[in-house]
Order: C-alpha cells, then sequence, then structure tokens
C-alpha cells in the first residue's frame, strides 16, 4: 500500500461510531478512500475504526491517527488500521512502531526532526502544521532534503492545496475543513461536496 501523488487522507476526530458509517460514505461519493481515525478520543476511535474496516475493508484505506504510544496502535491495528501516523516526532516510538509491520507516517517540524527520520528510513513524512510553516518553509527544508515525501496536514484549504502541492508536498491530510470534528449524518452532503472540491482543484492542475 502506498501513496499517488495528490493522494488525500480525511481525518476524522472526535466522530460518534454510530455517524461514521455515513460520513465514509459522503467521502466516498466524492472521491475520497483515505482515511484516518484521530485517536484524539480514544474510545471512539478504535469504535470508528472497527465499524469502518467491518464495513467498508477493502474499499477504503483505513488508518490510525494522533498514535503517541505502541499500545495504542496494536488496538487500532487489531480493530482494522492499516498504517499509523504520529502527532509528533518521537525515536523510540517509531522504533516500536516499526516491529508491527504496517505502514507509518510520523509527523516531523524541523530539519532535525527530518533528519533522525531518514535515519530511521521512514519514507513518508507528515509535516504539521503546514500552515504554521507555510510555503516558503516547505521550499528551503526541500533545499538540503530534496528527495523527501511531505505529506501537509494542518490548515490546508481548497484554496491553498495547491500552493503547498508546487512547494513539495505530495499528499495531503484534511481534517476539520473536510470533515468537522464531531460530525453527524447531518453533515454528509456538505462533507462529499467539500471533498469533490479537493479531488476536483488537484484533478484540474494535473495532479
Amino acid at each position: 500500500m502506498s501513496f499517488n501523488k495528490g493522494n488525500i487522507v480525511a481525518i476524522i476526530r472526535g466522530v460518534d461510531p454510530l455517524e461514521v458509517i455515513s460520513i465514509q460514505e459522503a467521502l466516498l461519493e466524492g472521491g475520497i478512500n483515505w482515511v484516518e481515525v484521530s485517536l484524539s478520543e480514544e474510545g471512539k476511535g478504535l469504535a470508528c475504526i472497527r465499524k469502518l474496516h467491518e464495513k467498508f475493508r477493502q474499499d477504503i484505506y483505513l488508518g490510525v491517527g494522533t498514535v503517541t504510544t505502541a499500545d495504542q496502535a496494536r488496538k487500532a491495528i487489531a480493530a482494522g488500521a492499516r498504517f499509523v501516523l504520529t502527532p509528533g516526532w518521537d525515536k523510540e516510538l517509531i522504533q516500536e512502531l516499526k516491529k508491527l509491520n504496517v505502514d507509518i507516517y510520523p509527523s516531523v517540524f524541523s530539519p532535525g526532526e527530518v533528519m533522525q527520520a531518514l535515519h530511521q528510513n521512514v519514507q513518508v513524512l507528515k509535516l504539521f502544521p503546514a500552515a504554521n510553516l507555510g510555503t516558503n518553509y516547505i521550499k528551503n527544508l526541500k533545499g538540503p532534503f530534496p528527495n523527501i515525501d511531505l505529506m501537509a496536514v494542518g490548515g490546508i484549504t481548497v484554496d491553498n492545496i495547491l500552493d503547498y502541492y508546487h512547494a513539495g508536498c505530495s499528499y495531503f491530510g484534511l481534517g476539520s475543513d473536510l470533515v468537522p470534528r464531531g460530525a453527524t449524518k447531518k453533515d454528509k452532503e456538505q462533507i462529499k461536496n467539500k471533498a469533490r472540491q479537493y479531488v476536483s482543484v488537484l484533478k484540474n492542475a494535473g495532479v
């Protein structure tokens, strides 16, 4: 399982497990099949992962985010997650996660963290919070590290996603602008339409 340029990962956070199927249906209708369920509310997150795995299985690429311990990752993988994202850089955690035989996308913020990640042979790095760093930072970061694959997360919108793509980010994690925190089935049409906007912007730009 690997990303293609322009892949979008929808971030589901704080959603009631009873609502998550409707939200994923909206994302699929909008053209997005990569999804990260955040463990910022661990119980809800794990329950959502179970439901999504049971319902969609091979129709989506299901991952878990906001992972701060190896135990959380093990629980999420048992529930059906196939990749893991962290909110920050933690060398010891990454070494533990690599034993679990899943794809790992750790978060980095600084050149020093990028170097540490490369030394751990991590292929795709989550840059967070991307909007706080800005496109000039990303362009400068690509100077000494021209071959890193970056996923921009945090503050990405329909209006700026192409700026971050051209700055050097190949993939995007989209949170509340796509799926509102605590979204319900009432948000389904909004989520579907916003997903289509993101997909269309990238497609029209030839991504």
